[in-house]
C-alpha cells in the first residue's frame, strides 16, 4: 500500500503533466497564428479575429489569467498587426 506522500507526489506529477500539455497547446496555438498571419493576406478584420480566438483559448486552459496572456502574448500579436496592416492599434 502507497502511503499519503507518495499519493500526493503522484497527484503533483500528473497535475504537472497536465499544465505542461496546457502550456505546449498554447505555445502551439500562438505560433500557428502567427505564422499563418505572416504567411497569407488575410483582412485584418479576420486576423483581428483568430488573435482573439487565440485570446479565447488561452483564457479557456487558463482561467483568470487575463494578465499573464497581457503580457506575454498579446504585445507579439499587436506588433505583428502593426507590422503588416501599418496600423496604429491602442494599448
Amino acid at each position: 500500500m502507497k502511503g499519503p506522500d507518495v499519493l500526493e507526489r503522484n497527484s503533483l506529477d500528473v497535475d504537472q503533466q497536465l499544465e505542461n500539455q496546457k502550456i505546449k497547446r498554447l505555445r502551439t496555438m500562438v505560433d500557428l497564428v502567427v505564422n499563418l498571419l505572416r504567411q497569407t493576406d488575410m483582412p485584418l478584420v479576420e486576423a483581428v479575429r483568430l488573435v482573439r480566438g487565440v485570446r479565447s483559448q488561452a483564457l479557456t486552459l487558463f482561467p483568470g489569467k487575463e494578465q499573464t496572456y497581457d503580457l506575454l502574448y498579446a504585445p507579439r500579436f499587436a506588433r505583428l498587426l502593426r507590422e503588416k496592416y501599418r496600423i496604429t492599434l491602442e494599448d
